[in-house]
């Protein structure tokens, strides 16, 4: 049987449309399981592209965070790219992983640029590039803003269309001595625009010549590879037919909308407006579909008015094209335009969103995965009033389970609430998280066992998530040479929510070997005149908490879930190989950074280390951190001005200010650069340090004349110095 299971294909304006409908209007959403499949995290408004080009928005300006979106509606979303459907089998190939399973779907996955013959060879030597995807086009176009000058070959824009035309404007604001043409037939531009654009001082060419840079296209639209080849019923630019129920003709139950289809009785050519327009019938049409009502019909309007931001070098105007008619330019039109845009952009920034989505503001909802964990003043205690002191006073990463002498093997225990709603993703994650704590110890993961609660759903849907974590598990600890041995799982008895792939828990025991006659590397080994040294940025807490107040941050999105799923067992390979150079160890302690944040794992390292000195009749030690060291990922300080934190944030402060209201001179955690700091800026540093990290950077203290050899992938944040 396939699970019940409605899966939206791509990030298109029709559907996110579609998701904050359903956050303003809970009731609409289908009682069965709701998935987002998308190829970026993040939708860029089209109309908008132009000013972002033009410079006269930031390119965050014209984002709507499709993750957030989906997160705040409850729906499960997940980053990847479509390479094929069977819609015999109902499943969706995706490009790195398992297939996703389907009882219904949404299609609105857009378009590609299509590509003229006569640039193909040009585009495959980068010589040209497509408008879309609009995220890479405006990264190549920035890369271009160094040839702004009247001596660089002239960049080319082609197409004949408004895309085409209004990129050439908003180049020309963007660019103002490089020589610009546009490439086009000047029959299909009316002799209004064409005289706007030569008084802008972009000329208009009918053929190539060998004297230019770079070549921008703009010339129309198809549809995807994968979706030509399932021979549907589709117009010459591969956009399917469907019914006015919005309904594919050749397939029953699948929805499609927006760029990638056209109604065969009533063909229109692209427009956004359609995307706005249909949302109402297909919001009710897929509730009726799922519950066997009879469907509404939906008929789009023959004509729709267009406006083009012509960017001129004063006060902004527009032209306005309706049918046949020109309009303009002028600034009433643009600032018509303006208007539009910026509450259409508005609706998906709104707290209204946020306030629909449950009985309080979501930003006192808990963090999820290693902000999960325990308070340290709890664990402690615990610990303590059940007989077992030493793990409280000398906690280590991993434990010891076998030793012959000469081969050792090291188990740890690891694992959180679902910190994303891709169950293969969040899988990932978790076990990449756990190794964490091998890799600490200077071990190489050997095998995984896994412990999966799954929440009580239809069993179908149940089997489709459990088949997802252990392919999610399983090629992770294959990909680390380990083995995924067995496990145990069981049914939650909590509440089940939407999505339900947030309902998931998955705790790891990993087991790790080390080097043949090497030890571990334990918290207790920290030396006077050692240097603490970093493998990754921190504000994986924060960032997260940004994400559950729709805060887009698409500098940093990129950057943390690439480390996320980002093995550093490599690091640890490295410093054995130097170690193999040196003839001597070069970690004389270690530890990796997770829910207790820098402060509170370093604090372990400290109090541990000392414990070990006080037996060996050794002085005390202390650190002193460099502030100004530490690395952020994008945004994340921009978030704490903010004063957006994790949810454990103030469970950690308890640690630091227990730490720092001793006695200056007592302090085993204190600062080189304290006094040359303001006191916004320290709290802005400290803020950082209390964040917890879901497979977060490790941290070893070594020998300073190992510090040359390891900088290129560690960085030095702090010293160990005598109390």
């Amino acid at each position: 049987m396939t699970c019940n299971h409605l899966v939206l294909i791509g990030g298109g304006h029709t559907n996110v449309l579609l998701i904050k409908k359903w956050l303003m209007s809970p009731e609409l959403i289908p009682e069965i399981p709701v998935s987002i499949i998308s190829r970026d995290s993040y939708l860029v408004y089209s109309a908008m592209f132009p000013s972002v080009i033009s410079k006269s928005i930031s390119l965050e300006e014209s984002l709507i965070d499709i993750k957030s979106l989906a997160n705040n509606a409850k729906i499960s979303f997940i980053q990847e790219e479509v390479k094929d459907i069977d819609f015999n089998l109902k499943t969706i190939v995706l490009s790195n992983r398992p297939p996703v399973d389907f009882s219904k779907l949404v299609l609105n996955y857009g378009s590609e640029t299509k590509i003229p013959r006569e640039f193909e060879t040009l585009l495959e030597n980068r010589n040209a590039f497509p408008i879309k995807p609009f995220l890479r086009a405006y990264e190549l176009i920035q890369q271009e803003d160094i040839f702004d000058s009247v001596k660089e070959l002239p960049f080319v824009i082609v197409g004949s269309g408004l895309a085409a035309i209004e990129v050439s404007y908003a180049l020309r604001k963007r660019w103002r001595f490089r020589h610009l043409k546009l490439l086009c037939d000047s029959t299909k531009i009316n002799n209004k625009i064409l005289k706007s654009l030569r008084n802008s001082n972009i000329e208009l060419v009918d053929n190539l010549d060998s004297d230019y840079g770079k070549i921008l296209l703009c010339t129309g639209n198809k549809s995807p590879l994968w979706i030509q080849k399932k021979l549907l019923d589709s117009d010459s630019n591969g956009r399917i037919f469907i019914n006015h129920n919005l309904q594919l003709k050749s397939v029953s139950g699948i929805f499609a909308a927006g760029d990638c289809a056209v109604i065969d009785s009533s063909k229109r050519p692209a427009s956004g407006i359609f995307a706005v327009k249909v949302v109402n019938t297909l919001v009710h049409n897929l509730k009726k579909e799922i519950e066997g009502r009879s469907l509404k019909k939906w008929f789009p309007q023959r004509f729709g008015l267009q406006i083009v931001n012509v960017f001129p070098s004063q006060y902004p105007k527009a032209f306005a094209i309706y049918r046949n008619f020109v309009f303009g330019p002028s600034f009433f039109i643009w600032f018509l335009k303006h208007k539009i845009d910026l509450n259409f952009i508005q609706k998906f920034r709104s707290k209204r969103l946020i306030m629909l989505n449950g009985g309080k503001n979501i930003s006192l909802n808990d963090c999820r995965g290693c902000a999960a964990k325990i308070p340290q003043f709890v664990l402690n205690k615990s610990l303590i009033n059940s007989n077992l002191d030493s793990l409280a006073s000398s906690p280590e990463d991993s434990v010891q389970i076998y030793n012959n002498g000469q081969d050792r093997i090291l188990q740890s225990v690891d694992g959180f609430p679902a910190l994303v709603s891709d169950p293969w993703l969040n899988a990932k994650i978790t076990t990449l998280h756990a190794c964490s704590d091998l890799w600490a110890c200077g071990a190489k993961l050997s095998s995984a066992q896994a412990l999966i609660s799954l929440p009580k759903v239809e069993r179908e849907f149940q089997s489709y998530l459990f088949s997802q974590c252990l392919q999610g598990i399983k090629s992770t600890v294959e990909d680390q040479g380990g083995e995924l041995m067995g496990g145990h799982t069981y049914e939650a008895r909590s509440l089940v929510n939407k999505p339900y792939s947030l309902g998931i828990d998955i705790s790891l025991t990993v087991q790790g070997i080390l080097k043949s006659g090497a030890k571990p590397w334990l918290k207790s080994g920290m030396n006077d005149g050692d240097v603490l040294m970093m493998s990754r940025p921190l504000g994986v807490g924060i960032y997260f908490a940004g994400q559950m107040q729709n805060i887009n941050m698409p500098s940093s999105s990129s950057e943390i879930m690439k480390n996320l799923v980002k093995s550093q067992q490599n690091l640890i390979d490295e410093i054995y190989f130097l170690q193999d150079q040196f003839r001597e160890s070069l970690v004389n302690a270690a530890t990796d950074i997770t829910g207790y944040g820098f402060i509170g794992h370093l604090k372990e390292m400290v109090e541990s280390s000392n414990l070990f000195r006080e037996t060996n009749n050794l002085e005390p030690i202390k650190v002193l951190l460099d502030l100004l060291a530490f690395k952020a990922y994008p945004g994340v300080f921009d978030l704490i001005r903010r004063n957006i934190k994790s949810t454990f944030f103030e469970s950690n402060k308890e640690i630091f200010d227990k730490i720092y209201k001793r006695n200056q001179q007592k302090r085993i955690i204190n600062f080189l650069n304290k006094n040359s700091l303001d006191k916004e800026t320290f709290s802005e540093r400290i803020s950082l340090l209390l964040d917890p990290q879901t497979c977060g950077p490790l941290l070893i203290s070594c020998n300073p004349k190992y510090e040359n050899s390891l900088k290129d992938k560690w960085y030095k944040v702090g010293k160990v110095v005598k109390m």
